[in-house]
């Protein structure tokens, strides 16, 4: 009988033993388990908006124009009708449908942007949705800058239009275009909005020559400056083969399956030779 009483309570201590284990285990582990589920749970969450922004829309000839008060929409309009022109000719190619433009009055103020399904950065100047073709940017300090920014999102929205409706795409709707090298894609916006010349991709290329890097290696985005390199790469082939180039080059993306056979296509160079050259 005492055996037994004995071997009762030692069990019991045991059985006292595991649930506070059990229980200091839970109390260290619940708070990591709650942090880690509400950073993993993004979808479904919104950004804060500190105001509230009473939207209208102005339509141009090409562009539904979002602003709202506070906004110089009419010189946006001006903007961006302008780049409408200018773009439609040396791309030889009409947006299939109307331009939206959401305007913003400041940088903060895009910054609680709903209409993108990102948080924006203090880097981030404007965006053009691929699929949408939505562009989203906001008023910056010098007015230059706004005209750039507007022209080369613009640059986008008829990059993703071009190259649309599943042309040569791996996935049905998605542009072309997007598969394409990210030194390509913005090297032509910002070499149809800046032009041949430019001080800081001069200084890009210098650093770039210095480096002496493996022309193998100069079609690796990571090597790259996407936007300065990829405006020189694009200005030395405009040179060469004349505007028209960067029109037939969007295009050929539709149907070959990387960049360097539209290069072959279009301007009768290898790839590597171009780099070269």
């Amino acid at each position: 009988m005492r055996l037994l009483l004995l071997y009762r309570e030692k069990s019991q201590m045991r059985m006292f033993e595991r649930c506070v284990a059990t229980i200091l285990f839970i109390c260290a582990v619940a708070p990591t388990i709650v942090v880690h589920d509400v950073e993993a749970q993004y979808f479904g969450r919104n950004r804060v908006q500190y105001e509230g922004f009473d939207f209208e829309v102005l339509e141009t000839e090409h562009f539904d124009i979002h602003y709202y008060p506070g906004v110089d929409v009419d010189l946006a309009a001006l903007m961006a009708e302008r780049w409408y022109e200018r773009l439609s000719r040396l791309l030889d190619h009409e947006l299939s449908n109307r331009q939206t433009l959401i305007l913003y009055s400041s940088h903060p103020h895009f910054r609680q942007t709903n209409a993108l399904g990102r948080t924006m950065d203090e880097s981030v100047q404007g965006v053009t949705e691929i699929l949408k073709r939505r562009i989203v940017l906001p008023f910056l300090g010098p007015l230059a800058e706004t005209d750039h920014v507007i022209g080369h999102e613009l640059v986008h929205a008829f990059q993703f239009d071009m190259t649309g409706e599943g042309g040569g795409t791996l996935l049905s709707g998605v542009p072309s275009v997007a598969r394409m090298p990210l030194w390509f894609v913005e090297g032509i916006a910002e070499y149809l909005t800046t032009g041949h010349v430019d001080p800081e991709t001069a200084m890009w290329m210098r650093a770039l020559v210095e480096r002496d890097l493996p022309i193998d290696k100069i079609g690796d985005d990571r090597a790259l400056h996407p936007y300065h390199h990829g405006q020189a790469l694009m200005a030395y082939i405009t040179g060469r083969w004349g505007d028209e180039s960067i029109a037939r080059l969007l295009k050929a993306t539709r149907t070959v399956p990387n960049l360097g056979l539209a290069f072959q296509r279009v301007l009768r160079i290898h790839p590597d030779s171009l780099m070269s050259d």
